[in-house]
């Protein structure tokens, strides 16, 4: 097994360009995608059609009191040019009472600025119901509790989830190019007559498999931990200390990729084709599985469905789970568990079909 796992290091080591294309590419696209969205404000602009200008005014104060929300007085007719033109996502439409919102496409932080407008426009109406029942009495509000929020509420939390699921969604992303193009190797070994040499030779298939395999997992789990270590401090990025679960989520992941590998090998005929499958495999999980937006986003029952198959959504949300809400490792045993259960079954069928062809 170490004679193997060895010789296979070496040949790592010759040709290193693989996983310093696939990390780089890690760094690049973590940069990209989640680096412009480092702000923690967003801009609101906000019009009325009925109020007067000092109504509005003192509306657009009231709203303001968020700090990581700016509301811009704007007019209607700006508004809907600026969302037509794709300026704006959205815009916010005031009344005396109400309210509502002009919405040209999805944005990830519509739902937070909704409650906090809806929480500005519950506080107003209760005080003046009070006013009508007691209009001789001042009302005066005060604060007897002081809530201190973290950065887990609120904006900050939408914030602090999308750069989550880009940091982890593109390092599990590539460490699944790397694992999987490693393995065409042992593809070519079995096309070239290699493989069957080794398989007559006084080792163990056991050790020829695990020598192998312990290579793959071993090269995408420092793939995966020193991406991580980089890129959380490089942005700033708090992934706390809860790392036994996080952990155990990286193990069993990588040990489904590199399963998914042997099963891949054992179904398609050439290194050639191998090089097409690979991407189409991952770009697909990656889509499904939520590592290029969050899964929330999705509301398509059949697609949610297929992103329940793919290990990169168990991967990520048990992630995010563990990173921004604390789950310990017995609330993540159960997509633990799917992801060991996924692995197990490609590594069960691909060794058999692998050992049925060898045996032909």
């Amino acid at each position: 097994m170490f004679n193997v796992f060895l010789l296979q290091w070496k040949r790592l080591m010759k040709r290193p360009f693989l996983i310093l294309m696939f990390t780089g590419l890690t760094f690049l696209f973590v940069f990209f995608m989640g680096g412009i969205q480092m702000t923690t404000s967003v801009e609101v602009p906000v019009y009325s059609n009925n109020l007067t200008n000092d109504e509005f005014s003192e509306w657009v104060d009231r709203l303001n009191k968020e700090e990581a929300m700016v509301f811009e007085e704007t007019d209607y007719e700006t508004a809907e040019e600026d969302i037509r033109m794709n300026n704006i996502p959205f815009a916010l439409e005031i009344d005396e009472e109400n309210y509502r919102f002009l919405v040209g496409h999805e944005s990830e932080n519509l739902q937070a600025v909704d409650q906090h407008v809806h929480q500005v426009f519950s506080e107003y109406n209760r005080l003046e119901e009070v006013r009508e029942e007691f209009p001789r009495n001042d009302i005066e509000v005060e604060e007897f509790i002081e809530v201190e929020e973290s950065a887990g509420d609120g904006l900050d939390r939408a914030y602090t989830e999308f750069q989550l699921t880009v940091l982890i969604g593109m390092v599990f992303y590539f460490s699944i190019f790397t694992i999987l193009f490693l393995q065409i190797n042992l593809l070519g070994e079995k096309r070239t007559g290699t493989w069957d040499r080794l398989i007559m030779s006084p080792l163990k298939k056991t050790q020829i498999y695990l020598g192998n395999l312990f290579h793959y997992f071993l090269v995408g789990l420092l793939q995966i931990i020193l991406s991580f270590f980089i890129l959380t401090n490089m942005l700033g990025i708090d992934v706390g200390t809860n790392y036994l679960p996080m952990i155990a989520i990286v193990l069993s992941f990588t040990f489904t990729i590199v399963s998914l590998g042997i099963f891949l090998i054992s179904v398609v005929p050439s290194p050639q084709s191998l090089q097409v499958v690979i991407p189409l495999i991952a770009t697909s999980m990656a889509m499904l599985g939520g590592a290029f937006w969050s899964i929330d986003l999705v509301e398509n029952r059949f697609i949610l469905f297929l992103g329940e198959l793919m290990p990169l959504k168990h991967a990520i949300q048990s992630m995010i789970d563990v990173i921004i809400n604390g789950y310990t490792l017995t609330d993540i045993l159960q997509p633990v568990g799917i992801l060991l259960l996924m692995g197990t079954l490609f590594m069960g069928i691909g060794i058999n079909l692998m050992e049925r062809s060898t045996q032909a």
